[in-house]
């Protein structure tokens, strides 16, 4: 148990709030000299600062425990001496906090307006190294001694975001470039804000990793948790996690073994060590561009999302104009890449030239090839489409931004027959996020493959779907072999986004990507497909013979799965790859990576060689040259591309960039990408719902299994990647990313159901579609998913995104009405499945009338009938702005839609040529139904829509 409360202390601290809000009396605005009231949620924050920090003086042990040094399960000895410590540090912050009330009064009077500490509706806003001045951040102001107090300061009149602020826990500030404990072991809890004033992560619903979701007593829970605690304590083993069912003996060994691994590493490969001294030697933290201010002043051309500024723009003492801090963190930067690419050789045992997994690097005639990095090829680069991710990289890097790294594929893609983390883009995450952590970026890999299906219908969506990549991936030559369906998916990555990415093929692409590449400029590369293997120097293993280690389920103490869980795991086919070929492929990418961000440092340190920092925008602007690709995808011959040939009925769809949404799985931003979102709401107020959507078992991560660790003994690449200072030897640090209100980010879609009411219409949304096979949980192909755990489900900690929702509709569902923003073409399909089975809607159960006369409504299963014909009632219509523009039968229905690729029925409903040469972005209403003659016994199925 924790020491008890000091309510002396948190009197304090409140006295030390109201003095930082407002001094020791503030008049009201009604005139009433009052103290502002304590936020709930700032009072919880510094009682769990002050917690974790009597927690932290338990004296170091140098002699192995017998025990877990988890404070569960402390001695009454070691309660003691806590708690004595307690009394020592409520003393040592009583006087701090004195000296701090002064401090506070100081900054403010030298300031010329201080933000006013603010949390909103039990919204937790963390400290960042980027803070936004358009959020009220709750502040915490601190010295340099025990307490943990800081605030938050702003130039109104600059463009310098100027944050007075020193870390928790007697810690040095964390800078731009200091590691982010929330992802020693798995992603980052929060998404760190970009650079150029917004943050890109999934926002709305309740998405389960972001502590601004969390309730105030839900947040209160977390923070006096002991997990909480030692989330950041790197030097304990991912393997003892206090989840799995071990004795204390096993894992205060495991400890300890895990602390030594990580010394043998530290001393063999080196550690990631960079600090910055500005904030002790100036009192303050760096100054950052208010890229709000900046872009105000841009031309209309400028796009904020990617921050290209002027280097002008920077302001004096942010870390972009500070030679000695570039110059110590570029060597920083190399030693890290450097010893995560020797890892890497020695895990694969590459110790002569001949076998060092190189880049092939052919030039723009394809007649002279050079290897980056070795003699053994793992990947091909055009050299002007690697120079591109290279200044890409070097983009993000100066702008601490995001870095997208997206896959669309088929069930090997997927990962099938292994656990979800297992497939190559969560392997390649794993091993690369530390990097781009330490470097300042964020890297967002996502596995959007789909089992049994390829790529086009969630291509078509443009970025809806897939979302805004960097680099985009495909792998999906076992269900679409023909290049056509990939011209789709890499036009519409081009088209749609607000970046142009860089294109890969992941094997069986590559003849239509050059014809890509020719036509129109992109930037392509590929993986060489060969399989490699681990040198193990101390474990044997068959690896054809072990080919899968993938589990439902491990011994945990705080689950008890509800249903039994498999001993085996599906999907095991013989043309799945296994885990250790999911390796392979992750490493290769890793590789590239690797090459191109030690080439994005080098260009970084010759240019500010030559002309000073900040460097100039011409060695990482590429905005210019992206938008001459996108405008050259624009007006190519439609007809003539492998994509005009898959849809010669629109063929300008193919240069056109395409907007859509979907209640498959995964997707991007799956709250706000479903179909469900754009629906206008019934006069009742009724939307679509979920139907039989289960409840997940548990929330949260799960832990590492210990069937899948590396061998002992072996080279651990990911763990190396993470390599940071022993704790007893350096101040320990912890990076707060913030969390940002949804009204802060400017590239969010409005969706339908939000838009004003500008045309009356006779179309009155009806009631009866619903959303079927829709999985629980938050699905949206990251490392961040929380998928796929029913109570039902016999497969747990599968951690799989892949499902089938649909949304279904009958003769007695009324019209669904969907509210489309900015639409500039005419052009709407969808993706529809009118195979159902009779009356399988649950919603209109036990229903005789459309909407069911506004009856209520009773539900009984029934059993699903064989998928039969259209009935002869059938008939489909379209309303465009309430105008029914079309009403057809079962044969002119069936007329509209094409199978362009396997279970892909794509349906044209509307192609309003004359409304694409008005040039104009409107707001519409898009309407269908089945009439009601059909009944119960005409059913339609739509699984994604596609709109312009």
């Amino acid at each position: 148990m924790d020491p008890p409360e000091d309510v002396e202390l948190t009197s304090l601290i409140e006295e030390a709030i109201t003095d930082e809000a407002g001094g020791e009396s503030s008049t009201s605005q009604n005139g009433n000299n009052t103290k502002p009231p304590l936020h709930p949620s700032r009072l919880s924050q510094f009682r769990s600062y002050r917690q974790k920090q009597q927690r932290r003086t338990l004296p170091v042990n140098t002699t192995p425990p017998t025990s877990p040094s988890s404070p569960r399960s402390l001695s009454s000895a070691n309660y003691n001496k806590i708690n004595d410590g307690g009394k020592r540090t409520r003393l040592l912050l009583v006087l701090n906090l004195v000296g701090l009330v002064i401090l506070i009064l100081v900054i403010a009077f030298k300031t010329e307006s201080v933000i006013e500490a603010d949390v909103e509706g039990g919204t937790t806003y963390e400290v960042a190294h980027h803070n936004l001045t358009e959020s009220k951040l709750e502040s915490v102001v601190s010295s340099s001694s025990n307490s943990s107090v800081q605030s938050s300061t702003s130039a109104s009149s600059s463009n310098i975001n100027s944050n007075v602020n020193a870390d928790v826990v007697n810690d040095n500030m964390i800078g731009f470039h200091s590691p982010s404990l929330e992802n020693i072991y798995g992603a980052n809890r929060y998404y760190k804000p970009k650079g150029v004033g917004y943050q890109v992560k999934p926002n709305g619903g309740l998405h389960p990793i972001y502590m601004e979701d969390l309730s105030e007593s839900e947040l209160q829970k977390l923070t006096d948790s002991d997990e909480y605690y030692t989330a950041d304590n790197y030097e304990l083993s991912p393997y003892a996690d206090e989840r799995l069912k071990l004795s204390d003996a096993e894992r205060s060994t495991e400890n300890i073994e895990w602390k030594n691994k990580l010394q043998q590493m530290r001393d063999t490969y080196g550690y990631w060590n960079f600090v910055d001294d500005y904030v002790i030697k100036n009192k303050k933290q760096r100054p950052t561009v208010d890229w709000t201010t900046v872009g105000n002043n841009k031309e209309k051309s400028y796009n904020p999302l990617l921050g290209e500024i002027d280097k002008e723009d920077f302001p004096k003492d942010a870390w972009q104009t500070d030679d000695i801090y570039i110059t110590n963190f570029i060597k920083e930067g190399k030693a890290l890449i450097k010893r995560v690419t020797d890892a890497l050789s020695d895990e694969y045992g590459w110790d002569t030239p001949e076998k060092v997994g190189a880049i092939e690097i052919p030039d723009a005639t394809n007649e002279d090839r050079k290897q980056i990095g070795g003699k053994m090829n793992v990947a091909w680069m055009y050299e002007n489409s690697f120079n591109s991710l290279v200044k890409k990289l070097l983009r993000a890097l100066i702008t601490n931004d995001h870095f997208f790294v997206n896959l669309g594929g088929h069930s090997a893609a997927a990962g099938h027959g292994n656990n979800f983390w297992q497939s190559y883009m969560m392997e390649f995450q794993r091993v690369m996020e530390p990097v781009f952590d330490r470097l300042g970026m964020v890297l967002v890999s996502s596995n959007r493959a789909q089992g049994g299906m390829g790529t086009l219908q969630a291509a078509l969506a443009g970025t809806g779907i897939y979302g805004d990549p960097d680099f985009m991936l495909w792998d999906s030559s076992m269900t679409e072999k023909d290049g056509k369906a990939q011209d789709v998916f890499f036009r519409q990555a081009v088209l749609s986004g607000e970046r142009v990415p860089i294109l890969f093929d992941m094997g069986g692409g590559r003849g239509m990507m050059d014809k890509l590449r020719d036509q129109v400029g992109v930037h392509i590369g590929g993986i060489h497909t060969v399989a490699i293997f681990p040198q193990f120097k101390n474990t044997t293993i068959d690896f054809a013979d072990k080919k899968y280690n993938a589990a439902c389920w491990t011994d945990r103490v705080d689950v008890e799965p509800p249903t039994e869980q498999y001993p085996g795991f599906g999907g095991q086919a013989s043309w799945h790859p296994g885990n250790w070929v999911h390796q392979s492929t992750a490493r290769k990418i890793s590789l590239l990576f690797l090459h191109a961000l030690d080439e994005a440092l080098a260009l970084w340190e010759k240019a500010a060689s030559e002309d000073g920092n900040p460097i100039d925008g011409k060695y990482w602007h590429l905005q210019k040259e992206e938008d001459i690709i996108r405008e050259a995808a624009k007006n190519v011959n439609a007809s003539a591309t492998g994509c005009g040939e898959l849809f010669p009925f629109i063929p300008r769809m193919c240069t056109t960039p395409m907007r859509g949404a979907g209640e498959w799985a995964p997707r991007h931003d799956p709250e706000h990408n479903s179909i469900r979102s754009l629906v206008k709401p019934a006069p009742s107020g009724y939307i679509p719902g979920i139907i039989d959507v289960e409840d997940q078992t548990y929330p949260g991560r799960d832990p590492q299994m210990p069937s899948q660790r590396v061998p002992k003994g072996e080279v651990d690449v990911a763990t190396i990647a993470r390599s940071l200072p022993p704790l007893d030897s350096s101040r320990r640090r912890r990076r707060y990313l913030t969390s940002t209100k949804q009204s802060h980010l400017q590239h969010i879609q409005v969706h339908g159901r939000y838009l004003n009411e500008t045309k009356a219409t006779k179309i009155i949304p009806g009631e009866g579609w619903s959303s079927h096979g829709h999985p629980s949980g938050f699905c949206d192909g990251t490392s961040n998913a929380l998928c796929y755990r029913e109570k039902s489900s016999h497969c747990l900690m599968s951690a799989h995104n892949d499902a089938r929702g649909v949304l279904k509709g009958d003769g007695l569902s009324g019209w669904l009405v969907l509210q489309l923003k900015d639409v500039s073409e005419g052009i709407f399909m969808a993706r529809m499945e009118d195979f159902h089975a009779y009356k399988s809607n649950k919603r209109t159960e036990g229903w005789e009338k459309v909407n069911n006369g506004r009856i209520d409504e009773r539900r009984r299963r029934k059993l699903k009938a064989p998928p039969p014909p259209l009935p002869p009632e059938f008939r489909f219509e379209v309303a465009v702005n309430g105008v029914v523009i079309s009403s057809w039968n079962s044969t002119e229905y069936k007329q509209q839609c094409h199978y362009q690729s396997y279970n892909n029925g794509i349906c044209l409903l509307w192609n309003d040529e004359e409304r694409a040469l008005k040039r104009e972005r409107e707001d519409y209403e898009f309407a269908m139904r089945l009439t009601p003659a059909s009944g119960r016994i005409g059913m339609m199925g739509i699984t994604h829509v596609y709109y312009a």
